[in-house]
């Protein structure tokens, strides 16, 4: 180790003591030895550790090996879990409600360990600074937002039910025009970048999400078109970028469970949690109390529903969440998308960078193999993991990055990369150029669960906290 590390180490302070650093850092070499074994086997909820007095008390849990039998060892086992989720829930409700200002720092604490999804959707916009944490100003914030977005898609004239695209985006006045004088050659041009932007976004939406059901409906694929294309029309310096299109779904996931959630809630009438706005009040939403009076309304989730049942008012309302809350986000990683993507070329060689000081052999074995960082960890900056990992690990990634200050799409994101590429470094070192790279493209991710993402990300926690105050790490 470089002696500036060294001595940046020594000074490090803050939320890891130097005896819980000896201890996870022990418990993360043990990790890298034992790649092949599955996180989700390993014992003990590691980020509790990082926040202690959030962590619930967890009571005396039998092993198989005891008086119990199975079936009760797993009983016990699931009243263990959903006692921690309670608890976890009546935190979160706790801040919610309490006061007529939400704390802000209070709430960003105890959502970096996880987020009830019943609460998510609010927390997020809270966290992303769309919703203002004074309770007062929320609904007239969401009415004025809701509305500047239905605003932007007045202002631009595209057929968005269309999925002809070379039909789109004013082409009649575009041919009306093109023979006529500089001013109207101008706006042809104009209306053809439009066109070709359109198009774009319409491919990359029909392959977005595949294995996903909800992304499958036309209703939905309509709701991202009009997301994506107001975004790029009102961001000319960045403009759509292939990976933008993966970043606005995790938004629309969890708005839409969310007003699935408000909708069974409504039955209990238990509105003290609900974001404003999103149910009608007046009783005038046709497909809303078709959807009240549903004797399945209990059973919907993101897996059965079907999009096309909802209104216009709460898809308008949907779309314009995830617009504002897509904007926020993006505002924070802002150079990964402009010309060359400079912010996405920095975070992959700043992964290079930390690999080096972290695991050296591994980098030694990519060097003569010819492996380039760009070749894999573009994609990894570019959608922020989410070809990799599953949509409802990502979200639980997300629920940490959200808990940031700054926001984790991008420090904290690099960190990450490194805990997930330090999990299959054993395996990695086995390997040739060619099966590194087909390795890479498909981790083998599909069975993990929430643990794995949690231990991976007390993993960059933990890497995070030594080496964020040695200023050249990373260079």
């Amino acid at each position: 180790m470089d002696d500036d590390w060294a001595a940046e180490i020594d000074e490090v302070k803050g939320d890891v003591s130097r005896q819980q650093n000896h201890t996870l850092q022990h418990s993360v070499s043990q990790n890298h030895q034992t790649s092949q074994r599955s996180y989700s086997l390993q014992a003990g909820p590691v980020l509790d550790t990082l926040h202690p007095d959030l962590a619930a008390s967890l009571p005396n849990v039998a092993t198989p090996n005891d008086s119990l039998d199975y079936e009760d060892f797993q009983t016990n086992l699931e009243i263990t879990k959903l006692n921690q989720l309670n608890t976890k829930y009546a935190k979160f409700t706790k801040i919610l409600t309490s006061d007529s200002n939400i704390n802000i720092q209070d709430l960003r604490k105890l959502s970096w360990n996880g987020i009830p999804s019943e609460l998510r959707a609010l927390t997020w916009q809270i966290l992303l600074g769309y919703l203002p944490t004074n309770k007062s100003r929320q609904s007239s914030t969401l009415k004025r937002k809701r509305e500047e977005y239905l605003d932007g898609l007045r202002a631009v004239s595209v057929n968005f039910d269309e999925n002809d695209s070379e039909k789109q985006c004013v082409g009649e006045k575009t041919a009306k025009f093109e023979n006529s004088s500089e001013k109207t050659k101008v706006s042809s041009d104009l209306n053809s970048k439009e066109k070709q932007l359109y198009h774009q976004i319409n491919i990359d939406i029909k392959r977005t999400n595949p294995t996903i059901k909800l992304y499958s409906y036309a209703q939905t694929q309509k709701s991202l078109r009009k997301i994506l294309f107001l975004w790029a029309v009102r961001h000319p310096a960045s403009g759509y970028v292939q990976g933008i299109n993966d970043l606005c779904t995790p938004f629309y996931h969890i708005f839409l469970s969310n007003y699935i959630w408000q909708l069974q809630r409504k039955i209990s009438d238990d509105s003290l949690l609900f974001i404003p706005g999103l149910l009608d009040d007046s009783g005038t939403d046709a497909n809303e109390q078709a959807l009240l009076a549903d004797p399945n309304i209990l059973s919907y989730n993101l897996d059965n529903f079907d999009p096309t049942l909802l209104s216009d008012r709460v898809s308008a309302i949907i779309e314009a969440d995830t617009y504002w809350c897509l904007s926020r986000l993006l505002e924070n990683i802002t150079d990964n998308y402009i010309h060359e993507q400079p912010g996405i070329l920095r975070q992959v060689g700043d992964l290079r960078n930390l690999i080096s000081k972290i695991d050296v052999e591994l980098l030694h074995h990519f060097d003569q193999e010819g492996i380039e960082f760009i070749q894999f960890a573009f994609r990894w900056m570019n959608c922020l993991l989410m070809r990799e990992v599953s949509m409802p690990l990502v979200i639980r990634m997300w629920d940490t990055y959200l808990s940031e200050t700054p926001l984790g799409y991008n420090i904290f994101h690099v960190y990450v990369c490194a805990a997930f590429l330090i999990k299959f470094s054993a395996e990695l070192k086995e390997k040739d150029f060619q099966e590194i790279l087909l390795f890479l493209q498909n981790p083998p991710t599909r069975h993990w669960t929430e643990k794995d993402i949690e231990l991976m990300l007390s993993e960059a926690f933990i890497w995070q906290s030594l080496y964020k105050n040695a200023g050249a790490h990373l260079r």
